[in-house]
């Protein structure tokens, strides 16, 4: 598996699709936050493939689109103490967290 974030049903990754609602004055904030943990830290997390972060036009949102190469290294991560330090400082710039996991059933393009 190469470190390079693709969207392929065959590549059979788990998918964290994470939404934070926040304040417009705090999203700047979060974008950072996430950003400088991701290069200091969760990139050399074992089974780690990307981050793509984004944040909305309007100031309100930010999306985490992370890939990891099985549930299993996803599980593992979320267990250690750090992470769940680094997941009360992004909470702490929201309003409202919804993390959910997925995997990619199709994709369609031209």
């Amino acid at each position: 598996m190469t470190g390079k974030a693709t969207i392929n049903p065959q590549e059979g990754r788990l998918t964290l699709i994470n939404v934070y609602e926040v304040e417009p004055e705090t999203q700047a904030a979060l974008v950072k936050a996430l950003t400088d943990a991701t290069k200091s830290t969760i990139r050399h997390q074992p089974g780690f493939i990307s981050v793509s972060i984004h944040s909305s036009f309007d100031g309100r949102k930010v999306v985490n689109y992370a890939q990891w190469a099985s549930k299993e290294h996803f599980e593992d991560f979320m267990k250690k103490p750090e992470t769940q330090d680094q997941l009360k400082q992004f909470a702490g710039l929201a309003k409202s967290v919804a993390p959910s996991l997925y995997r990619v059933d199709e994709v369609i393009a031209e």
